[in-house]
């Protein structure tokens, strides 16, 4: 986890003149000179500069970087396109040497996303050892602490000497996350866990069992990783053990794998939202673009349906009163604007952590409210513009109370709807995308024209 990747001369070139600085050298093919600056850079920087090239351009870039920690720390980063693409173009046995240079978590994770063929022939290159670490990683679920873990961890008996404990730190001193010393017994089960500073501060002749700390934080294997980013966010952690149903020490989660957990999660919502999802971001092709959105608007063609069967059962109302056509359309927005501000809100809310389960009913209630203020300013709105135009006030009056009533209730179901959701371990972010606008498109306009036939004929 150095980010000082080699300890060769600083970077020289301004960052905003990279991109320009390696494209110029490989148009020229100064192959030397371009090699020259990738040893100078972060693998960060490497991978955002790859990925504002041609995807056949960045893989042939990608395949001159002389350092094998570099490419594999910079293919780790770079965006999951332009990574597959590589995979998928660059024969296995010239990546496998990058591929090993990563945490075993890491190159399970790469691994695991290839199709099988290919992912076969990846495990069929490597190492015995990093075999072994990528099977037992791939056979936990993706979203569970099993799945994003490490093994390489660093752990010791708990007869170590703290003098014996010290000197094993200074043989292993790339290990990842060696800022806790995990505490095992002879069955490899975590019993305690110590800081370097307890570590450094003991006596060298005293034991581990001595100074470690017995009440230890740990998730299972089978853990949701939802769960376990929260319980280190809580209790500002910067790494967690993992451990399988007997109490066997089986990995840890570093905080960094709970950053790539956030930001996963949290763009994942953000596609729902709005009805997408990464698959179509990575997607390259027409097609796949076009696999991709075809479920998700499966809801708001059948939203559509069920409308206009709504529609076809008032349609004696319509054919008497036809102006009450012209206003569908902004009863019916009106609700969908502000459930998908008020889901957008709360779905984000519930994700951070910055509103918890226990905050519903004041929250209810500041939203019922927020809700029927907004209704009242644009039904009074809504109702003197129909009024107007049509000369008819009770036309005016069923406008009105319709976008009153469909404004509070949007703001009601966009709030609950995921709260609901949250509470029974589901994804909040589902229903803030087209199911939810299609919901609040049907309630919409089946309520504008039942009080319409309340108010304009008497029922």
């Amino acid at each position: 986890m150095n980010p000082m990747l080699n300890d060769q001369s600083p970077r020289v070139y301004d960052s905003g003149s990279l991109p320009e600085t390696i494209r110029r050298l490989y148009r020229k093919e100064a192959f030397i000179a371009l090699q020259k600056v990738l040893s100078k850079l972060f693998p960060s920087d490497v991978a955002r500069i790859l990925d504002s090239f041609s995807q056949d351009d960045a893989q042939k870039i990608f395949l001159l970087i002389p350092s094998r920690p570099i490419a594999a720390r910079a293919l780790k980063q770079m965006s999951p396109s332009l990574r597959l693409y590589i995979l998928r173009e660059v024969e296995p046995e010239q990546l496998i040497p990058i591929l090993e240079e990563l945490n075993p978590d890491d190159r399970a994770d790469i691994i695991g996303q290839l199709e099988p063929e290919l992912a076969r022939r990846f495990m069929g290159g490597l190492d015995e050892e990093s075999l072994r670490e990528v099977e037992d990683l791939l056979k936990y679920d993706v979203d569970t602490a099993g799945g994003i873990m490490t093994s390489e961890l660093f752990a010791l008996s708990v007869d170590t000497t703290v003098e014996g404990a010290i000197e094993a730190v200074r043989r292993h001193p790339h290990s990842e996350m060696v800022y806790y010393l995990y505490v095992v017994d002879d069955s490899r089960r975590l019993v305690g866990v110590s800081s370097l500073r307890q570590l450094i501060l003991a006596d060298p002749l005293s034991n581990l069992a001595q100074i470690m700390n017995t009440r230890v934080l740990k998730a299972q294997t089978d853990d949701p990783r939802s769960e376990v980013a929260e319980m280190i966010k809580r209790h500002r952690l910067l790494g967690v053990p993992v451990v399988d149903d007997m109490g066997v020490l089986m990995g840890m989660v570093t905080v960094d794998d709970i950053i790539t957990t956030l930001e996963e999660e949290a763009s994942g919502d953000v596609l729902r939202l709005t009805g997408a999802s990464s698959a179509e971001v990575a997607s390259q092709s027409f097609l796949g673009a076009f696999r991709v959105r075809l479920p998700w608007l499966i809801a708001a063609l059948l939203g559509g349906v069920a409308a206009s069967g709504i529609i076809d059962l008032f349609e004696g109302l319509i054919v008497k009163d036809v102006a009450l056509s012209a206003f569908i359309p902004i009863v019916m927005n009106l609700a969908g604007n502000v459930g998908a501000i008020t889901a957008s809100v709360t779905v984000h809310g519930l994700s951070t952590g910055v509103i918890r389960l226990n905050q519903f009913p004041g929250l209810l209630l500041k939203e019922s409210v927020t809700g029927l203020a907004l209704g009242a300013v644009y039904g009074l709105i809504g109702g003197m513009v129909a009024w107007f135009l049509f000369a008819d006030e009770t036309l005016g009056h069923v406008v009105g109370l319709t976008i009153l009533f469909n404004m509070t209730l949007a703001a009601i179901l966009s709030l609950s709807l995921p709260f609901l959701l949250e509470k029974y371990k589901g994804n909040p972010a589902v229903v803030s995308g087209p199911f939810l606008t299609t919901a609040l498109d049907l309630l919409g306009v089946g309520a504008y024209l039942v009080i319409a036939q309340q108010l304009l004929w008497g029922g």
